[in-house]
């Protein structure tokens, strides 16, 4: 296990069925908590380039399967649960490994095999990604059902087609626990925040419902406009130069 006992979320009630949250869902708040709410909590959802693209890529990987690879065994599909941290969800890939030296806090005895967790994204490493964090809560859940401890795991860009492997240290584990936590707030508080424009809000597909450049604290109209035909000029500077009237 690891180093320190993990202190358990408190919930105000026991958990029912229904209020267990996906683990991408915390991708989804780290990116942006009001795009979190928007998807939890207003129940909108709406695809984009990057989201339809994800989708894709993922379609091996989300159908369950259970084969021998060498001296590797990979799953995929898995389904996974943290009761502790109220989360649900899929494993796009779990690679059990044979264990060169036993060690009872990484090797499950009874099959001498290390659990490699691999999460499969659409593209490279981005500024604005909060992968490791959702990779970790997919580790998290399998030491608890599991009961034994796993160090590291990695993100597999598909376009790529490399992996970074990732160390689920305590700093990362502290992050993950931290965004399950403000995710169950979100819901138990029915709380959306407000809007916060962001240079990432443009590739986001939820920019439209969102409106973070007119629901930003002290947004007018005015400046509205002005940063409409900012990004205008800066998407179209030919056409739109040409659109102005003669003087």
């Amino acid at each position: 296990m690891t180093s320190e006992t993990p202190v358990p979320i408190t919930h105000s009630r026991p958990l029912d069925e229904d209020d267990y949250l996906s683990i991408h869902l915390l991708n989804d708040l780290l990116f942006c908590e009001r795009r979190a709410a928007l998807h939890l909590i207003e129940q909108i959802w709406k695809d984009n380039q990057y989201t339809v693209e994800g989708s894709y890529a993922h379609r091996n990987v989300d159908i369950e399967a259970n084969l021998k690879r060498g001296d590797k065994r990979n799953v995929t599909g898995m389904w996974l649960v943290s009761h502790r941290l109220g989360l649900v969800g899929k494993a796009d890939l779990v690679e059990f490994r044979l264990a060169a030296i036993a060690d009872l806090n990484t090797v499950n005895p009874s099959t001498g095999m290390v659990p490699y967790p691999v999460d499969f994204k659409r593209g490279k490493k981005r500024r604005w990604d909060n992968n490791e964090v959702q990779l970790c809560a997919q580790a998290i859940c399998l030491e608890e059902m599991m009961g034994l401890h796993i160090p590291r795991g990695a993100i597999f860009h598909i376009k790529s087609q490399r992996r970074e492997e990732v160390e689920f240290d305590e700093m990362l584990r502290a992050k993950t626990e931290q965004a399950a936590r403000r995710l169950h707030e979100l819901v138990a508080n029915r709380e959306t925040p407000t809007a916060k424009y962001h240079p990432k809000c443009k590739g986001c597909s939820l920019f439209e419902w969102c409106m973070p450049k007119s629901l930003r604290p002290r947004a007018t109209a005015k400046r509205y406009l002005e940063s409409l035909r900012t990004d205008d000029l800066e998407a179209n500077p030919i056409t739109t130069q040409q659109s102005q009237p003669e003087t």
